[in-house]
């Protein structure tokens, strides 16, 4: 078993919240697999599936992306205004250093963080008025 702190962090909400593996699978919209390769192999999944499983336990989203890239989180969850040039300048020295057949999959999984970035919208089925 690899521990990861994303492995770690979804076995602490499922014991804090006393519910299965299954329930969460079913409730976020994953694989059951996907739950266990997590749990159990340290699998770090695609960024769609990080931002599901942080909407169904109501954690903020940018915690659970540093949680499976191993970062230090900030005081709000994020990185402060002032860590945004930081930041800025270490992700395009990243994208520099990575090789070039590879930077075309780098924009899709960050224009993938983009478009994951606000929780979708719910339907509550019922609610319809008449």
């Amino acid at each position: 078993m690899r521990k990861t702190h994303l492995a770690i962090w979804l076995r602490s909400q499922l014991k804090e919240r006393r519910v299965k593996a299954c329930q969460v699978a079913a409730g976020a919209g994953v694989g059951g697999a996907t739950i266990s390769n997590i749990l159990n192999m340290g699998h770090i999944p695609q960024i769609d599936v990080l931002m599901r499983l942080a909407d169904y336990f109501g954690t903020p989203r940018p915690a659970v992306l540093c949680m499976a890239a191993a970062q230090p989180i900030g005081p709000a969850g994020g990185a402060s205004p002032q860590e945004d040039d930081y930041m800025i300048e270490e992700l395009v020295e990243a994208f520099r250093q990575v090789p070039d057949e590879w930077k075309e999959e780098v924009l899709v999984q960050v224009r993938s963080w983009v478009r994951h970035s606000a929780p979708a919208p719910v339907r509550i089925i019922g609610g319809e008025e008449k």
